[in-house]
């Protein structure tokens, strides 16, 4: 069963909005795909540090990859992999502009 929709002041908060006996549920926004940002909950177990798997259930108006349910119910398996994956974009976009064709 998916939680409920946040509020955006809720995301922009990162709010606790739910919790039961091995997770915690937070208020969230996920980053911009397919041109929108989506309201979301992020539901972490209470024992995880940064390479441990997480849920995300993410709401959404618009064209968004993952899925056409509302919310998307994503499962993801480190948040270190998106911070170095966010690193390395960044070093492409600066490296691209350093190099001519």
């Amino acid at each position: 069963m998916s939680p409920k929709e946040p509020t955006a002041e809720q995301c922009g908060e990162m709010v606790l909005v739910g919790e039961d006996e091995h997770s915690r549920h937070f208020a969230i926004w996920y980053p911009q795909m397919g041109g929108y940002v989506g309201k979301a909950v992020a539901v972490i177990c209470k024992d995880s540090d940064e390479g441990s798997c997480f849920d995300v259930f993410v709401w959404h108006d618009g064209e968004f990859p993952f899925s056409e349910e509302n919310p998307a119910e994503l499962h993801h398996c480190s948040a270190e992999q998106f911070v170095r994956f966010g690193e390395q974009i960044a070093a492409a976009m600066k490296a691209s502009k350093k190099r001519s064709v």
